[in-house]
């Protein structure tokens, strides 16, 4: 079925998209592996904006939500997410490839009721039935509550599927799709990739981006982990800070937090347990779910990975090694004192008056410095003579094969993220002003680059990430599933989008300008390095002579140009602006080789 939407625009000529469609996946996605899971269909919405030129469907350009406890960026918050500030100014990407005939369609997956009789009821179609100004499951009695946003990824990826299979029926020509995956949903689209490749379903993809995604896993230092179980929930009912039970419940227990992260609170509980933890369990240990998701997402394709698209990776974590800062600017190391408040001021719990605490939180530790300690909260008051309430420290240590992983390079999760909305509480506020990081690594650099580890599961996270070159045939090429591939010198926030990203991200989208095919036939020329800085080198097989060497901004102005001999090494200084270029080498009986450099 062909559908065109320029009448639609005509119509409405103030709309820039369609209106949102809801649907149910058609599957259900196996979940019974999973310890208290349920097998049904899930609920997701979607988006198409067409391109500003014809208005036709028929480049697709589909982008994934990822991790969103509670659904708080919807559609129109994913389409400002890819706002970046450029030399230019202030861009969108969507609004980039739009301009060039591509088709943005936004994936989300949003909050819903799973009523009594299955049915599937969006939250943002319920009533306050009970009209106690609180949407939830007490309005309709026997459903359940599904936080789409950090719901199982297989089933999120089922949906992924449909739109997959909805978009190839209803597309104007034969354009394979491009799929963008940032955070949790390049999981979510690698493994809708991997599904249907199995079960030898044609996806028509032609590219898939994965964007600061974690292959290896995300991380939550340990510390923080615990901090927020046990004052949510540790410190009695007269002093519990209710504010942080949701941050637990509808993050850090979601069935896709369990599946992520690399090291979970739950798994060092101690049996029967709520809020203490097993002082023997001082080694990173995931969830259970994780196992498990490791093994669905592996099982379907040979290499874990999509094998019938280009796969390439965008990542925010430093790709030389280099560390995070904290808010005084220095660098994050292994052991890192996270939070050192002292004396902070708690309500009275008659009898005892002048009741305070002092909180800790550190980074789990380097390897040669064994169990350290990782949190600490100490309450005290005052009856007659100071009697303490509670006294509870815990401890970790790093395996033997990499220092705890709070402190490797990574793209960073802003802890806003977990205590935005929570201000207010004079002891929150407490808590947050006396914070020495206002970030942590969330995406280790390695995990963005699924790097391959040995022995398998030993995953080193500060290991050197030195992959040589796209397309080259380096000893360490195959240490990551992916073709191509974009990695700042610093750390940058999870998904930021920077104009080199972009540039990046753009190059492999639009189709390659082909070179003349008969240069082919002349030399074999590769570029040393891409991305770059300010040296462009020019690997040639042999010397050319008289070439005239140029280089053109995306918009197609001249920005370099020189009339020399090729050698079969050959370096430019350049002074340009960070961004995309047009790299062009014509030779004197007009053959010509083109291709695309990016400088960072």
């Amino acid at each position: 079925m062909i559908k065109k939407y320029a009448l639609l625009l005509l119509t409405f000529p103030f709309l820039i998209q369609a209106q949102t469609v809801e649907f149910e996946s058609t599957v259900a996605a196996d979940l019974g592996d999973y310890t208290g899971a349920t097998n049904f269909a899930g609920l997701g919405e979607y988006e198409i904006f067409l391109d500003t030129d014809t208005g036709v469907l028929d480049k697709p350009i589909i982008l994934v939500d990822g991790f969103d406890p509670g659904d708080t960026r919807t559609i129109p918050g994913l389409y400002s997410l890819l706002d970046f500030t450029g030399s230019g100014g202030a861009q969108n990407l969507a609004d980039l490839v739009r301009a060039e005939g591509f088709d943005v369609v936004i994936l989300n997956f949003p909050s819903y009721f799973r009523l009594s009789d299955n049915t599937l009821l969006n939250i943002d179609d319920a009533t306050d039935n009970n009209a106690d100004m609180v949407i939830d499951e007490l309005d309709y009695p026997g459903s359940t509550l599904v936080n789409g946003g950090a719901d199982f990824i297989e089933r999120n990826a089922m949906l992924l599927i449909d739109l997959i299979n909805t978009l190839n029926a209803d597309k104007v020509g034969d354009e394979e799709l491009v799929i963008i995956g940032p955070s949790m949903g390049g999981l979510i689209s690698r493994y809708a990739l991997n599904f249907m490749e199995n079960a030898t379903e044609d996806h028509e993809t032609r590219l898939w981006i994965s964007f600061d995604s974690p292959h290896l896993g995300a991380n939550v230092p340990l510390g923080f982990q615990h901090q927020f179980n046990f004052l949510g929930f540790g410190l009695g009912d007269d002093l519990n800070i209710v504010q942080l039970q949701d941050v637990v419940n509808g993050l850090l227990k979601s069935p896709a937090a369990r599946q992520l992260l690399v090291d979970h609170f739950e798994s060092h509980l101690a049996a029967g347990e709520q809020v203490a933890f097993d002082p023997t369990k001082l080694l990173p240990e995931a969830h259970p779910y994780r196992t498990t998701f490791e093994t669905h997402i592996n099982a379907l394709t040979t290499s874990g990975f999509p094998e019938n698209t280009r796969n390439v990776a965008i990542i925010n974590g430093s790709g030389v090694g280099a560390p995070y800062q904290s808010i005084t600017a220095t660098n994050v190391t292994p052991g890192f004192a996270a939070l050192d408040l002292q004396n902070l001021a708690l309500p009275d719990v008659p009898p005892l008056t002048n009741v305070n605490a002092d909180i800790n939180i550190n980074l789990t530790p380097f390897t040669a410095d064994g169990a350290q300690l990782i949190s600490k909260v100490n309450v005290s008051g005052f009856f007659i003579v100071p009697i303490t309430l509670i006294d509870v420290e815990v401890d970790a240590q790093a395996p033997t094969f990499t220092d705890g992983v709070d402190a490797a390079s990574g793209g960073l999760f802003d802890l806003g993220g977990f205590t935005d909305g929570l201000g207010g509480d004079p002891l929150i506020d407490s808590f947050l002003s006396s914070l020495q990081l206002d970030k942590f690594s969330f995406i280790p650099s390695v995990s963005g680059m699924a790097l391959n580890s040995s022995p398998a599961g030993e995953v080193n996270w500060y290991h050197t990430i030195d992959l040589g070159d796209p397309g080259s045939t380096g000893d360490t090429l195959n240490e990551t599933p992916f073709v191509n591939w974009y990695m700042p010198d610093d750390n940058e926030n999870h998904v930021q989008l920077t104009e080199q990203n972009v540039a990046f991200a753009l190059s492999e989208i639009m189709p390659e300008t082909l070179s003349n095919t008969d240069f082919e036939n002349i030399t074999s020329i590769k570029i040393e390095r891409n991305p770059i800085k300010d040296d462009l080198t020019i690997l040639s097989n042999r010397v050319v002579d008289d070439v005239t060497i140029s280089l053109f901004d995306i918009t197609g102005k001249s920005v370099f140009i020189s009339n020399q001999t090729l050698a079969k090494r050959t370096t430019l200084p350049l002074s340009l602006d960070s961004g995309m270029y047009i790299l062009n080498i014509e030779t004197n009986d007009n053959y010509n080789y083109r291709t695309k450099v990016i400088i960072k």
